[in-house]
């Protein structure tokens, strides 16, 4: 009925997609009884964007392990899963697991053909387990790792954000009292002919630019946004992006450890549940945020076809001599790890010691960074919210020597 070869990707390898698609279109099918029009419906879902967070993620990763720990069989699981879950849309893709099951298709199968609210970490561990049989274990290591990162990138968040938030706020405490207080002040003082101070007469010279081209500046914020949306999608933004945010004088270090944490999270989950180096590499590739760490990976990767160590590849040499290490995106201690588990194939239990002490390395150090900055920004506040005050009060004082000399 249909030819082999669309079933069959390059490698002559099976290939699901195609399947699943005829029979989600015959689902639509039994259900309208309307045949389905292929491009409007995937523009349509295209559209139509569900957020999922990454702790409904985890909450499913938690109970499925939980289930199966309990010896609950996968169907009856996901039927569970399915009526505890609120997300409409994530609803849906747990039905459409559960129903898949039926019809034997893999879980990772169905995960795959919604990819973008899935890590690729996730897909790749449960992909693992349908070859290998050890799902609740594999579940287990993944919960806990989830919770920590989840955790832990909220507080990335925060400080990130945190900076922002207080200095728009008071931007827009700022512009409020320069296009609704200070004009009603300054229109009275030019009635008494009184001389603007200089601080004054630029706060008034910036207000009455605000009011005069208000419509211009939102507009000119409107398309800003648009823009910014659709170019952050591009290879040079993200180019650009990547190398801002690892230059950057204080938050640097934080996208640094981050993406090294990444990296030594899905590297090791990986290696632990039995998956090839080169395809460990290729999967943490994809799980890694900053464009610059994906390519040094990737690299990595490329350089192990060709028979180099990992930790060759990660540019460690170690002679009798001396020991090179020029790698600027891996801290070296990561890298000896590495060539040590070269030598003992105990990877697992190194690489979880160095990423519990990075993890805490980099929750301390958001900790004092977040109680550094807030004197700071306060400081900025008042600074800013003061000049205003006194730019404001600065007429007052030469109304009092005008009333003297009358």
């Amino acid at each position: 009925m249909f030819g082999q070869r669309k079933f069959l990707d390059i490698n002559w390898n099976f290939d699901t997609t195609l399947f699943m698609e005829i029979l989600s279109n015959s689902r639509h099918a039994l259900k309208t009884g309307k045949k389905p029009s292929f491009k409007i419906k995937s523009e349509f879902w295209a559209i139509v964007i569900w957020w999922i967070a990454e702790k409904e993620i985890w909450f499913v990763v938690s109970k499925l392990g939980s289930f199966l720990t309990s010896w609950i069989d996968l169907k009856t699981a996901f039927s569970i899963l399915a009526k505890q879950i609120k997300n409409p849309k994530l609803k849906q893709i747990i039905d459409d697991i559960r129903i898949n099951l039926d019809h034997w298709l893999a879980i990772s199968d169905t995960l795959k053909q919604h990819s973008k609210y899935f890590d690729p970490l996730i897909i790749a561990l449960i992909e693992v387990w349908e070859k290998t049989w050890t799902l609740p274990r594999v579940l287990t290591e993944l919960d806990k790792r989830l919770l920590e990162t989840i955790e832990l990138k909220a507080k990335i968040k925060w400080a990130l954000i945190y900076p922002v938030i207080l200095i728009l706020i008071t931007l827009i405490m700022v512009i409020f009292m320069m296009t609704f207080i200070l004009p009603k002040i300054t229109w009275a003082f030019q009635k008494t002919w009184v001389a603007m101070p200089a601080l004054t007469q630029f706060m008034i010279n910036i207000s009455n630019f605000i009011m005069n081209n208000y419509i211009l500046l939102i507009f000119g914020t409107i398309w800003f946004a648009i823009a910014f949306i659709i170019f952050k999608s591009t290879h040079i933004w993200k180019l650009a992006l990547g190398k801002i945010s690892l230059n950057l004088p204080v938050f640097g270090y934080i996208v640094k450890q981050w993406n090294v944490l990444l990296f030594i999270h899905s590297f090791s989950l990986l290696l632990d549940s039995w998956v090839l180096v080169l395809e460990a590499l290729e999967t943490t590739a994809n799980v890694v945020g900053n464009i610059y760490y994906k390519k040094d990976i990737i690299r990595v990767k490329n350089e192990m076809e060709t028979w180099v160590k990992l930790s060759n590849a990660m540019w460690l040499n170690v002679s009798n001599r001396e020991i090179i290490f020029s790698n600027a995106y891996f801290p070296e201690d990561l890298v000896h790890m590495i060539s040590i588990w070269e030598e003992t194939w105990s990877i697992g239990k190194s690489m979880e010691k160095v990423w519990i002490n990075y993890w805490k390395d980099l929750k301390r150090y958001i900790s004092n960074l977040m109680t550094m900055l807030e004197p700071f920004i306060i400081v900025f506040v008042w600074a800013l919210v003061w000049t205003i005050i006194i730019a404001i009060m600065l007429p007052f004082f030469n109304l009092a020597k005008v009333a003297k000399k009358m």
